[in-house]
């Protein structure tokens, strides 16, 4: 009995959606994502390419798959990518031989010296300061 009131739904459903041909879909669908990339201009671009790829499915000539397989085609083989990037990559980076020990070694040497430099400067920063604010405190009074 379950069965038979499954299958009355799914009739029902079916005669209340409307038929949509291929074309509306892909226009509509390439218009929204059009509208989303590049705004109105992108909007009417990718309706006008959605109506050509429905158009085409259409007629059976599966243009997805056509274009997936060509983008395949045209690109190199991952282990092609890998050596590339083998040549390009520093060896110190490929092998992992870089430690932390080298790295801290030189920050702790520029820490030190960097409160130094900074003591220095910051005195005649403070003198100058100084004499500022009592040249307006003069000001004030006079």
């Amino acid at each position: 009995m379950a069965a038979k009131s499954t299958n009355k739904k799914s009739e029902k459903s079916e005669k209340n959606l409307p038929e949509v041909s291929k074309q509306t879909a892909g226009g509509i669908g390439g218009a929204v994502l059009g509208g989303m990339v590049a705004g109105p201009i992108g909007a009417i671009v990718g309706g006008v390419a959605g109506a050509l790829v429905g158009n085409s499915s259409a007629a059976g000539k599966k243009p997805i798959k056509k274009a997936v397989e060509k983008v395949r085609a045209e690109l190199p083989a991952a282990e092609t990518v890998k050596k590339l990037a083998a040549k390009a990559m520093p060896t110190k980076l490929l092998s992992g031989s870089a430690t932390k020990k080298s790295t801290t070694k030189k920050s702790a040497t520029k820490k030190a010296a960097k409160p130094a430099t900074k003591a220095k400067a910051s005195a005649p920063k403070a003198a100058a300061k100084g004499a500022k604010s009592a040249k307006r405190a003069a000001k004030k009074r006079g």
